[in-house]
């Protein structure tokens, strides 16, 4: 069984830029920032395309984990519902700008969620006889969380939508 530096050593360069992205997003919510939108869309884009990249490769092998991919992303966005703080942004659409607060949760669930992943990969590979079984845990990460961040963008819209259109009585919502 390989050490650390073995598994650190055979792991691709792309693994580990998606890892420095990650941080350095996580790193800079931990402060009140303001950006504009399609950056405040890039963690979501990164776990929803890593998420269906993973359904995708393993699919066809078993149909069944596309039931699997689909059931967690459901959780995923019914956890996003209520965890999703867009109540605490601040939303400048005119300028294209969105307030938001300091948090360590992205840093943390970013990091939990990219850890998980990569230990299941690393565990796919050291112990051949349970890419089966692991291939289950792993789609479930990947829609878990891609669903997670399919909840986020559909919330943040919802609330975007009340800040930029006129409610019935013709005064627009904070």
């Amino acid at each position: 069984m390989p050490g650390i530096i073995g598994i650190v050593g055979h792991t691709p360069a792309w693994v580990f830029a998606v890892l420095a992205v990650l941080a350095v997003l996580g790193l800079q919510s931990l402060r009140p920032r303001t950006v504009p939108i399609r950056r405040l869309l890039i963690v979501p884009a990164v776990f929803i395309v890593w998420g269906i990249i993973s359904l995708a490769t393993r699919a066809p092998a078993s149909p069944a984990l596309i039931v699997d991919w689909l059931a967690t992303a459901a959780v995923g966005m019914a956890l996003a519902w209520p965890m999703s703080r867009v109540n605490a942004l601040r939303i400048d659409a005119a300028r294209g700008l969105v307030a938001m607060p300091g948090s360590v949760v992205p840093l943390a669930r970013n990091l939990t969620i990219f850890l998980v992943k990569y230990c299941l990969g690393v565990a796919a590979v050291l112990a051949p006889a349970w890419h089966g079984q692991l291939a289950y845990w792993d789609i479930a990460a990947s829609g878990l969380s891609a669903g997670y961040f399919m909840g986020f963008p559909l919330r943040f819209a919802i609330k975007y939508r009340s800040v930029t259109q006129p409610q019935a009585a013709g005064v627009s919502a904070k």
